[in-house]
Protein backbone atom coordinates (compact mmCIF):
# COMPACT_ATOMS: atom_id res chain seq x y z
CA UNK A 1 0.00 0.00 0.00
CA UNK A 2 1.56 3.33 -1.19
CA UNK A 3 2.04 5.90 1.29
CA UNK A 4 -0.82 8.03 0.13
CA UNK A 5 -2.94 5.36 0.41
CA UNK A 6 -2.22 4.68 3.79
CA UNK A 7 -2.60 8.19 4.80
CA UNK A 8 -6.29 8.42 3.76
CA UNK A 9 -7.30 5.23 6.31
CA UNK A 10 -5.83 6.94 9.10
CA UNK A 11 -8.02 9.05 12.05
CA UNK A 12 -7.73 13.02 10.67
CA UNK A 13 -6.07 14.18 13.81
CA UNK A 14 -3.22 11.58 13.32
CA UNK A 15 -2.97 11.90 9.67
CA UNK A 16 -2.70 15.67 9.93
CA UNK A 17 -0.24 15.65 12.87
CA UNK A 18 2.18 12.99 11.11
CA UNK A 19 2.08 15.67 7.87
CA UNK A 20 2.82 18.27 10.12
CA UNK A 21 5.91 16.48 11.77
CA UNK A 22 7.22 15.27 7.90
CA UNK A 23 6.76 18.73 6.52
CA UNK A 24 8.86 19.95 9.66
CA UNK A 25 11.60 17.66 9.58
CA UNK A 26 12.23 17.58 5.75
CA UNK A 27 11.58 21.27 5.24
CA UNK A 28 12.80 23.20 8.37
CA UNK A 29 16.55 22.45 7.83
CA UNK A 30 16.31 23.93 4.44
CA UNK A 31 14.44 27.05 5.77
CA UNK A 32 17.26 27.05 8.58
CA UNK A 33 19.54 27.02 5.71
CA UNK A 34 18.19 29.68 3.97
CA UNK A 35 18.68 31.69 6.98
CA UNK A 36 22.20 30.80 7.87
CA UNK A 37 22.77 32.01 4.59
CA UNK A 38 21.50 35.24 4.77
CA UNK A 39 23.58 35.65 7.91
CA UNK A 40 26.99 35.07 6.15
CA UNK A 41 26.12 36.22 2.87
CA UNK A 42 26.78 40.08 2.68
CA UNK A 43 23.90 42.46 0.72
CA UNK A 44 23.81 43.73 -1.34
CA UNK A 45 24.66 40.13 -2.65
CA UNK A 46 28.04 40.35 -4.72
CA UNK A 47 28.21 37.14 -7.48
CA UNK A 48 31.93 36.06 -5.62
CA UNK A 49 33.85 33.07 -5.18
CA UNK A 50 33.40 33.28 -1.57
CA UNK A 51 29.33 33.79 -1.24
CA UNK A 52 28.90 31.57 -3.64
CA UNK A 53 31.02 28.41 -1.54
CA UNK A 54 29.20 29.72 1.30
CA UNK A 55 25.61 29.39 -0.36
CA UNK A 56 26.87 25.96 -1.58
CA UNK A 57 28.23 24.54 1.80
CA UNK A 58 24.88 25.80 3.94
CA UNK A 59 22.35 24.34 0.88
CA UNK A 60 24.14 21.25 0.50
CA UNK A 61 23.71 20.66 4.48
CA UNK A 62 20.26 21.95 4.68
CA UNK A 63 19.66 19.45 1.96
CA UNK A 64 21.83 16.48 3.81
CA UNK A 65 19.86 17.17 7.09
CA UNK A 66 16.43 17.25 5.25
CA UNK A 67 17.02 14.14 4.06
CA UNK A 68 17.84 12.36 7.26
CA UNK A 69 14.46 14.06 8.53
CA UNK A 70 12.78 12.93 6.06
CA UNK A 71 13.71 9.37 6.26
CA UNK A 72 13.14 9.16 10.20
CA UNK A 73 9.73 10.23 9.06
CA UNK A 74 9.76 7.33 7.38
CA UNK A 75 10.81 5.19 10.28
CA UNK A 76 7.81 6.39 12.56
CA UNK A 77 5.34 6.76 9.67
CA UNK A 78 5.31 3.92 8.08
CA UNK A 79 4.90 1.21 11.21
CA UNK A 80 1.74 3.53 12.35
CA UNK A 81 0.55 4.20 9.03
CA UNK A 82 0.16 -0.45 8.86
CA UNK A 83 -0.83 -0.29 12.55
CA UNK A 84 -4.18 2.17 11.10
CA UNK A 85 -4.48 0.50 8.17
CA UNK A 86 -4.48 -2.85 9.74
CA UNK A 87 -6.84 -2.07 12.44
CA UNK A 88 -9.10 -0.10 10.25
CA UNK A 89 -9.63 -3.51 7.74
CA UNK A 90 -10.45 -5.69 10.79
CA UNK A 91 -13.23 -2.57 11.70
CA UNK A 92 -14.37 -3.42 8.85
CA UNK A 93 -14.11 -7.04 8.86
CA UNK A 94 -11.55 -7.48 6.39
CA UNK A 95 -9.02 -10.35 7.98
CA UNK A 96 -5.57 -9.79 6.70
CA UNK A 97 -2.96 -12.17 6.72
CA UNK A 98 0.67 -11.92 8.16
CA UNK A 99 1.69 -8.54 7.18
CA UNK A 100 5.00 -6.82 7.52
CA UNK A 101 5.51 -3.11 7.44
CA UNK A 102 8.19 -1.67 4.76
CA UNK A 103 10.47 -0.07 7.80
CA UNK A 104 10.85 -1.08 11.51
CA UNK A 105 9.59 1.15 13.69
CA UNK A 106 9.82 1.25 17.63
CA UNK A 107 9.63 -1.99 19.17
CA UNK A 108 6.11 -0.88 21.26
CA UNK A 109 5.38 -0.34 17.88
CA UNK A 110 6.23 -3.65 16.15
CA UNK A 111 4.73 -5.26 19.35
CA UNK A 112 1.26 -3.68 18.70
CA UNK A 113 1.79 -4.95 15.14
CA UNK A 114 2.11 -8.49 15.93
CA UNK A 115 -0.58 -8.39 18.29
CA UNK A 116 -3.00 -7.22 15.46
CA UNK A 117 -1.86 -9.36 13.42
CA UNK A 118 -2.57 -12.43 16.04
CA UNK A 119 -5.57 -11.10 16.71
CA UNK A 120 -6.68 -11.16 12.81
CA UNK A 121 -5.16 -14.50 12.42
CA UNK A 122 -7.50 -15.94 15.64
CA UNK A 123 -10.71 -13.83 14.26
CA UNK A 124 -10.04 -16.03 10.13
CA UNK A 125 -9.71 -19.28 12.39
CA UNK A 126 -13.06 -18.37 14.51
CA UNK A 127 -14.82 -17.32 11.34
CA UNK A 128 -13.78 -20.74 9.86
CA UNK A 129 -15.18 -22.45 12.73
CA UNK A 130 -18.45 -20.70 12.68
CA UNK A 131 -18.63 -21.36 8.87
CA UNK A 132 -18.34 -24.65 9.27
CA UNK A 133 -20.88 -24.58 11.62
CA UNK A 134 -23.00 -23.07 9.44
CA UNK A 135 -23.08 -26.08 6.88
CA UNK A 136 -24.18 -28.23 9.19
CA UNK A 137 -27.67 -29.41 10.62
CA UNK A 138 -27.78 -28.43 14.06
CA UNK A 139 -29.66 -32.06 15.64
CA UNK A 140 -28.38 -34.40 12.88
CA UNK A 141 -24.76 -33.42 12.42
CA UNK A 142 -25.72 -33.91 8.36
CA UNK A 143 -24.96 -31.01 6.03
CA UNK A 144 -28.10 -28.52 5.11
CA UNK A 145 -29.83 -27.70 2.75
CA UNK A 146 -27.71 -25.12 1.26
CA UNK A 147 -24.76 -26.94 1.50
CA UNK A 148 -26.13 -29.63 -0.42
CA UNK A 149 -27.34 -27.55 -3.13
CA UNK A 150 -24.22 -26.29 -3.62
CA UNK A 151 -21.99 -29.25 -3.43
CA UNK A 152 -24.85 -30.78 -5.90
CA UNK A 153 -24.09 -28.01 -8.31
CA UNK A 154 -20.41 -28.07 -8.39
CA UNK A 155 -20.53 -32.43 -8.69
CA UNK A 156 -22.99 -31.78 -11.78
CA UNK A 157 -20.17 -29.15 -13.45
CA UNK A 158 -17.46 -31.70 -12.79
CA UNK A 159 -19.59 -34.71 -14.48
CA UNK A 160 -20.66 -32.75 -17.20
CA UNK A 161 -16.86 -31.77 -17.98
CA UNK A 162 -15.75 -35.15 -17.47
CA UNK A 163 -18.80 -37.09 -18.62
CA UNK A 164 -19.19 -38.83 -15.34
CA UNK A 165 -22.83 -39.95 -13.98
CA UNK A 166 -24.11 -38.04 -10.61
CA UNK A 167 -26.61 -39.22 -8.94
CA UNK A 168 -29.47 -37.28 -6.75
CA UNK A 169 -31.44 -38.96 -4.33
CA UNK A 170 -34.05 -37.31 -1.68
CA UNK A 171 -35.28 -39.30 1.35
CA UNK A 172 -38.58 -38.63 2.82
CA UNK A 173 -39.62 -40.44 6.19
CA UNK A 174 -43.58 -40.97 5.93
CA UNK A 175 -45.75 -39.86 7.90
CA UNK A 176 -43.59 -38.57 10.38
CA UNK A 177 -45.69 -36.50 12.12
CA UNK A 178 -47.93 -39.19 13.41
CA UNK A 179 -44.37 -40.49 14.74
CA UNK A 180 -43.99 -37.60 16.86
CA UNK A 181 -47.58 -37.72 18.22
CA UNK A 182 -47.22 -41.54 18.81
CA UNK A 183 -43.92 -41.32 20.26
CA UNK A 184 -42.69 -37.48 21.57
CA UNK A 185 -40.25 -35.26 20.69
CA UNK A 186 -37.29 -36.57 21.93
CA UNK A 187 -37.48 -40.03 21.15
CA UNK A 188 -38.26 -38.72 17.47
CA UNK A 189 -35.62 -36.50 17.76
CA UNK A 190 -33.17 -39.75 18.37
CA UNK A 191 -34.76 -41.06 15.28
CA UNK A 192 -33.78 -38.44 13.18
CA UNK A 193 -30.41 -38.90 14.32
CA UNK A 194 -30.44 -42.73 13.91
CA UNK A 195 -31.56 -41.89 10.27
CA UNK A 196 -28.40 -39.79 9.64
CA UNK A 197 -25.93 -42.13 11.11
CA UNK A 198 -27.32 -45.46 8.81
CA UNK A 199 -26.99 -42.57 5.82
CA UNK A 200 -23.56 -41.74 6.95
CA UNK A 201 -22.40 -45.59 7.34
CA UNK A 202 -23.28 -46.56 3.53
CA UNK A 203 -21.46 -43.33 2.01
CA UNK A 204 -18.18 -43.56 0.50
CA UNK A 205 -15.49 -41.18 0.60
CA UNK A 206 -17.12 -38.14 -2.24
CA UNK A 207 -20.63 -38.80 -1.54
CA UNK A 208 -22.87 -36.39 0.54
CA UNK A 209 -25.85 -36.53 2.84
CA UNK A 210 -27.46 -33.64 4.35
CA UNK A 211 -31.08 -32.90 6.24
CA UNK A 212 -32.94 -30.42 4.34
CA UNK A 213 -35.99 -30.35 5.74
CA UNK A 214 -37.72 -32.06 9.33
CA UNK A 215 -38.62 -35.27 7.68
CA UNK A 216 -36.58 -35.00 4.51
CA UNK A 217 -33.11 -35.92 3.74
CA UNK A 218 -30.63 -35.90 0.82
CA UNK A 219 -27.60 -37.31 -0.78
CA UNK A 220 -25.16 -36.61 -3.66
CA UNK A 221 -23.47 -39.20 -5.11
CA UNK A 222 -20.89 -38.42 -7.62
CA UNK A 223 -19.25 -40.98 -10.30
CA UNK A 224 -22.40 -43.32 -9.38
CA UNK A 225 -24.90 -43.89 -12.23
CA UNK A 226 -28.64 -44.58 -11.10
CA UNK A 227 -28.08 -48.92 -10.57
CA UNK A 228 -25.34 -48.09 -8.06
CA UNK A 229 -26.97 -45.71 -6.60
CA UNK A 230 -30.62 -47.72 -6.20
CA UNK A 231 -28.46 -51.00 -5.04
CA UNK A 232 -27.15 -48.79 -2.04
CA UNK A 233 -30.11 -46.70 -0.97
CA UNK A 234 -31.80 -50.45 -1.12
CA UNK A 235 -29.60 -51.12 1.60
CA UNK A 236 -30.05 -47.84 3.83
CA UNK A 237 -33.92 -48.62 3.56
CA UNK A 238 -33.83 -52.74 4.93
CA UNK A 239 -31.28 -51.43 7.56
CA UNK A 240 -34.17 -48.10 8.43
CA UNK A 241 -36.22 -50.94 8.25
CA UNK A 242 -35.15 -53.55 10.48
CA UNK A 243 -34.57 -50.38 13.54
CA UNK A 244 -36.19 -50.00 16.54
CA UNK A 245 -35.71 -46.19 16.74
CA UNK A 246 -38.56 -46.18 19.95
CA UNK A 247 -35.92 -48.20 21.54
CA UNK A 248 -39.12 -50.32 21.79
CA UNK A 249 -40.80 -53.83 21.24
CA UNK A 250 -39.77 -53.86 17.14
CA UNK A 251 -43.29 -53.37 16.47
CA UNK A 252 -45.02 -51.64 13.07
CA UNK A 253 -45.49 -48.76 15.36
CA UNK A 254 -41.99 -48.20 15.87
CA UNK A 255 -40.74 -48.02 12.78
CA UNK A 256 -40.24 -46.04 10.09
CA UNK A 257 -41.19 -46.04 6.37
CA UNK A 258 -39.13 -44.34 4.09
CA UNK A 259 -39.97 -43.11 0.31
CA UNK A 260 -36.71 -42.34 -2.50
CA UNK A 261 -37.23 -40.30 -5.52
CA UNK A 262 -33.99 -40.71 -7.60
CA UNK A 263 -32.06 -38.58 -10.45
CA UNK A 264 -29.16 -38.82 -12.35
CA UNK A 265 -27.31 -36.54 -14.66
CA UNK A 266 -27.78 -36.58 -17.67
CA UNK A 267 -30.75 -38.49 -17.87
CA UNK A 268 -32.50 -36.44 -15.83
CA UNK A 269 -31.06 -32.96 -16.57
CA UNK A 270 -28.22 -31.47 -16.65
CA UNK A 271 -28.15 -28.56 -13.83
CA UNK A 272 -28.25 -29.32 -10.27
CA UNK A 273 -31.70 -27.32 -10.29
CA UNK A 274 -32.94 -29.97 -13.01
CA UNK A 275 -32.46 -32.78 -11.11
CA UNK A 276 -33.57 -31.51 -7.75
CA UNK A 277 -36.69 -31.24 -9.51
CA UNK A 278 -36.51 -34.65 -11.01
CA UNK A 279 -35.87 -36.27 -7.71
CA UNK A 280 -38.79 -34.34 -5.79
CA UNK A 281 -41.43 -35.10 -8.32
CA UNK A 282 -40.23 -38.76 -8.24
CA UNK A 283 -40.67 -38.52 -3.99
CA UNK A 284 -43.99 -37.44 -4.55
CA UNK A 285 -44.83 -40.09 -6.63
CA UNK A 286 -43.41 -42.82 -4.36
CA UNK A 287 -45.28 -41.01 -1.23
CA UNK A 288 -48.56 -42.06 -3.28
CA UNK A 289 -47.26 -45.88 -3.13
CA UNK A 290 -46.28 -49.20 -1.15
CA UNK A 291 -44.16 -48.84 1.69
CA UNK A 292 -40.48 -48.19 2.00
CA UNK A 293 -40.79 -46.93 -2.19
CA UNK A 294 -38.00 -46.21 -4.55
CA UNK A 295 -39.08 -44.03 -7.28
CA UNK A 296 -36.26 -43.58 -9.85
CA UNK A 297 -37.45 -44.21 -13.57
CA UNK A 298 -41.10 -42.98 -12.64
Amino acid sequence: MSQFNRMGVMPTKLRYKLMVSFCLMSLLPILAGIYIASIFVKFPFVMSHENLTTITLVFLSSLAISFFGYLITQQIFNPIADIAATAQQLAQGKLVEGHTTDAKGSDEIEELSRSLRTISKNARELLDKVEKLTLKDKLTGLYNAGYIRERLNEEIQRAVHYQRPCSFVLFNIDQFNRYVSNHGFEISDDALKSVAQILEKHLSEGDRAARIDKDEFAIVFPDKNKKKTIQIVEAIIKEIASFSFSGRNPSEANRLIVKVGVSENPIDGASADQLYVKAKDRLKIAKQKGSNHIEAFE
